[in-house]
């Protein structure tokens, strides 16, 4: 294992985490039942114009076009709000995923958050993992994917600092499996010479895609993002301190789940 790359990393850029997370009370809608996963819900940013400064010390004989110009800028401004709002809510995104193609399969990194069980009301912050098919691989106009048959696969809780490892090259490869009710679904990562693969699985086949190293980094920035938003009051520069310490730890006893086999993509 090699030393830590963090040791004279600097501190002031990470992860700000200050605040516990708290209930939004003014939203409306059911939390899921318990024993149910559920995705974190989508809550882009209205975009607002920002507003034009109006000197306050006009000429008095130029008060009244002052007056006027802000009661215009006004009214714009409220315009172009109710615009958005409509643009919006008629052409819904998910800001809170990040898509990765191939020619034969898709996987779509998304916040989500893990099931509450039985006597323990809450749930912690983590990332699902969706795969679908090509529906016309052999067809380069066809850029359709089957996500009415999509693979779901949640990352655990213990499995997202080794993921976050993989993707932010603290160390090489891992591979998880026994998800899913029947524990017949899995997923694996690994850096290669190009870019990582990645690959969700089941017992039916797998769905992989290979990145780039720039989408490398940026889903594994989302990652962390979404990991460290667990522990208020600690910065991604300690939790990756912390993380690389993890895998020096689980190397020297073997128990790093490293990847073992190779899939097709």
């Amino acid at each position: 294992m090699q030393a830590d790359p963090f040791e004279n990393s600097p501190r002031q850029n990470s992860f700000k985490n200050n605040y516990g997370r708290q209930p939004n009370i003014n939203n409306n809608e059911q939390a899921p039942a318990a024993g149910y996963t559920s995705e974190q819900p989508n809550n882009p940013r209205l975009r607002t114009r920002p507003h034009s400064q109006v000197q306050t010390h006009l000429h008095p004989h130029n008060n009244t076009q002052g007056q006027q110009s802000a009661n215009m800028e006004q009214t714009n401004n409220q315009h172009y709000q109710e615009q958005n709002q409509e643009n919006d809510s008629g052409n819904e995104r998910d800001y809170t995923m990040f898509p990765v193609y191939s020619k034969r399969a898709a996987l779509q990194f998304k916040l989500s958050e893990t099931r509450k069980s039985q006597g323990r009301n809450f749930s912690f912050d983590t990332i699902m993992i969706e795969g679908a098919v090509r529906i016309n691989p052999n067809d380069h106009n066809d850029k359709r994917y089957d996500w009415s048959r999509k693979l779901s696969v949640q990352i655990m809780l213990t499995e997202l600092p080794v993921v976050i490892a993989v993707f932010l090259g603290i160390t090489t490869s891992c591979q998880f499996m026994n998800h899913g009710q029947n524990k017949d679904k899995g997923f694996n990562f690994e850096r290669q010479e190009d870019g990582l693969f990645a690959s969700v699985f089941h017992k039916g086949g797998s769905m992989a895609v290979k990145m780039d190293w720039p989408t490398t980094l940026n889903i594994g920035h989302f990652m962390l993002a979404q990991y460290t938003s667990n522990f208020a009051g600690l910065g991604s520069d300690i939790i990756l301190r912390n993380i690389n310490r993890m895998c020096q730890d689980m190397t020297a006893c073997n128990k790093l789940p490293v990847k073992t086999q190779q899939r097709k993509q």
